[in-house]
């Protein structure tokens, strides 16, 4: 078969007698085998690519370019078609979220099909892209297209000169958020390239900006392992800045670079030696251990951190690194117990909760069993509000007292009864919340908490009270249908949107597919959508953690999936706040952008027989008038649809978006 109409033969006057194999994934091998084929005449190919990139679909380009690219696809078998060239070009454009057409037009695409051109990047003629790429790099105006085609020539051509050059010539600059565009390309492609490493060694030796160097700092880490030139600027600067920040970060850089580097232990020694009892010192000995276990610098200054030092979480962090590093080590053992007994001291005499629990946490990391430890930490949560002064740093220690109780020992007696205890006699609400949350990660089936947490949702006037009560109930004993009734009632009662709002997120905990709470959830996003903007995303989300074979998640899908796709239909733009620079705008475009991550979730559960219903719904939305009144709906609908195309045979689609 050496005819190429055998996979495609185009009829515009009835589809459904034409032959559209390109577009069936089971004759893709085939296909591209053809083009593999000594004996197929070359004409046939040329003609045959000629077909793909010419195809109009007549349904928003969306097969065009599925043609498009199974022709970009088939020069990887038939790298001498005459057209290859003018393809890879295309594809480059493509690949771009943005690219510039003259001097004065700027093209946004969309975001499909700028990530399907650059996968086609990688399966097409590799030669061809290259050479396109380090054209690219030598004749771009714009510096962030620069960036953006030397990363992907360093990942197609890892080490390639030209990439590495053209962003070591990039001027020195960073953005906004004090981002150094140029170090972090370098770091991601140049590994071991002496030319990159010798640009950020000159960047951290002459920039005066504390973030650029920061990110310099990081990006030598990531390519100069073991490189001498790395190692002796960074011990160089250890040893001559000032700056603390910048000591640190040399130091912990080197720990990661410099494995076995003598240089670098001795200059660390030495650091330690001099800087005795300096909180640095720390790192220093944290770093000199990841370079050269068991040296006996690291023992001496840590021990003389714990019997020297006056800052109790200093202490506790050194002695809690005491004891995780090789804990059998015969040269370590004076130092665990020493270690030991600073903790023991710590839980003893101090006056500070905080300091109390940060000590029985590290203790029960190595003797789980440590009573003293866990007494304490039952003691922290026994003494929730008792500390009217300071009610939100009482409410911290507790919470993080509790949590250490329960990573122990999840059904610990003790802990769940001072919980029931705290719920039975608080007064303060904040306390009482916190004290039903924390019940829920405590004795999955046990009865007293069970009981405890049933009766408070009988007797309570507080929906958010209840919420919280429910949703712990449900974590302790799953399934129960006190917590799942409690939860719908108050969706259809309560009349405050955040109440409800609420009672939502925990409904979706137990049942994340609840076709009523989903429902509900859009109505309230549609007529308030700058609050919590991201519930609604978290839910959609939540979806794709199903199992979507499962008939009972199917059958509340079949409701849910129609809700989704009038939300997006509905959606509407303030449009007083569009051009704002003000919070509002700036929850507005939030909540926008957060439309492109319910589509993207959407399209992973769709089924197959929602698909060409979907196609119908949102057609209209494609237009370019909603396109100017709202991108971000205009692009979520289009990343649907394309999904829609890549499942749809092209007669069904076409007819559905027409």
């Amino acid at each position: 078969m050496h005819d190429w109409q055998y996979f495609f033969n185009h009829d515009r006057s009835n589809l459904n007698q034409g032959t559209y194999r390109i577009f069936e994934p089971e004759w893709k091998a085939e296909i591209l085998h053809w083009f593999s084929q000594k004996d197929v005449d070359k004409q046939q190919k040329e003609d045959f690519i000629q077909a793909l990139i010419d195809f109009d679909d007549g349904c928003g380009d969306f097969y065009r370019y599925r043609a498009y690219f199974l022709a970009a696809e088939a020069l990887s078998q038939f790298p001498e078609c005459s057209l290859g060239d003018a393809i890879v070009e295309q594809l480059l454009k493509w690949s771009y979220a943005y690219f510039r057409q003259d001097k004065r037009d700027w093209q946004i695409l969309p975001k499909p099909l700028v990530k399907t051109a650059r996968k086609m990047l990688e399966l097409t003629d590799r030669k061809r892209v290259i050479a396109a790429f380090v054209h690219l790099v030598h004749t771009t105006e714009s510096r962030s297209i620069l960036r953006v085609a030397a990363e992907e020539l360093g990942t197609l051509d890892p080490g390639n000169k030209s990439a590495i050059a053209a962003l070591v010539l990039m001027p020195i600059t960073e953005n906004r958020h004090g981002f150094c565009p140029r170090s972090y390309s370098l770091g991601k492609i140049a590994v071991g390239d002496e030319t990159a490493i010798a640009s950020l060694v000159q960047i951290i030796k002459t920039t005066p900006s504390e973030e650029i160097f920061f990110f310099a700092i990081i990006d030598l880490e990531k390519i100069s392992v073991g490189n001498p030139t790395a190692i002796a600027a960074l011990v160089h600067l250890m040893e001559t800045t000032l700056n603390k920040g910048n000591c640190y970060n040399a130091i912990a850089a080197l720990g990661k670079i410099a494995v076995g580097d003598q240089t670098a232990i001795a200059a660390l020694v030495k650091f330690l030696q001099i800087n005795q009892g300096d909180r640095i010192c720390f790192d220093a000995a944290q770093a000199l251990w990841q370079i050269d276990p068991s040296n006996a610098a690291v023992l001496k200054s840590l021990v003389h951190i714990l019997e020297t030092s006056a800052n109790i979480s200093l202490i506790n962090r050194t002695a809690t690194y005491l004891l995780k590093i090789e804990p059998e080590n015969k040269t370590l053992i004076a130092g665990n117990k020493t270690a030991i007994a600073t903790l023991s001291k710590t839980l003893e005499s101090s006056q500070c909760d905080n300091e109390r629990w940060q000590a029985a946490k590290s203790l029960l990391q190595v003797d789980s069993n440590n009573q003293v430890a866990i007494n304490v930490l039952f003691e922290l949560v026994q003494n929730l509000g008792q500390s009217p002064k300071y009610p939100d740093y009482a409410e911290f220690i507790a919470n993080a007292a509790s949590r250490s109780l329960s990573q122990i020992d999840p059904s610990n007696q003790l802990a769940i009864d001072a919980l029931v205890q705290l719920i039975e006699t608080a007064h303060d609400h904040s306390y009482l919340n916190l004290a039903v949350q924390h019940l829920g990660l405590f004795g999955a089936g046990n009865k007293i908490a069970i009981t405890t947490l049933t009766e408070l949702i009988a007797s309570t006037k507080d929906d958010y009270l209840l919420c919280n009560a429910a949703g712990s109930l449900e974590k302790i004993d799953p399934g129960n249908k006190v917590a799942l009734s409690m939860l719908c009632q108050v969706i259809e009662t309560n009349q405050d949107e955040s109440g409800r709002l609420y009672a939502i997120q925990n409904l979706l905990i137990i049942d994340p597919v609840n076709p009523k709470a989903m429902a509900t959830l859009c109505q309230i996003r549609e007529s308030n959508p700058y609050q919590h903007e991201s519930i609604l995303t978290d839910a959609v989300q939540n979806l794709e953690q199903l199992d979507l074979e499962n008939k009972l998640v199917k059958e509340k899908l079949n409701e849910v999936i129609p809700t989704l796709i009038r939300f997006f239909q509905n959606f509407q733009q303030d449009d007083d706040n569009k051009n704002c620079c003000n919070n509002n705008a700036t929850v507005q475009l939030s909540y926008e952008s957060c439309l492109l991550d319910i589509a993207d979730s959407l399209t992973k559960i769709l089924p197959k027989e929602h698909l060409l219903q979907v196609v119908i719904s949102l057609k209209d939305y494609l237009s370019k008038k909603f396109y100017q009144n709202n991108s971000y709906r205009y692009e979520a609908v289009f990343n649907i649809i394309w999904h829609c195309a890549e499942n749809l045979t092209y007669p069904e689609f076409h007819k559905a978006i027409n």
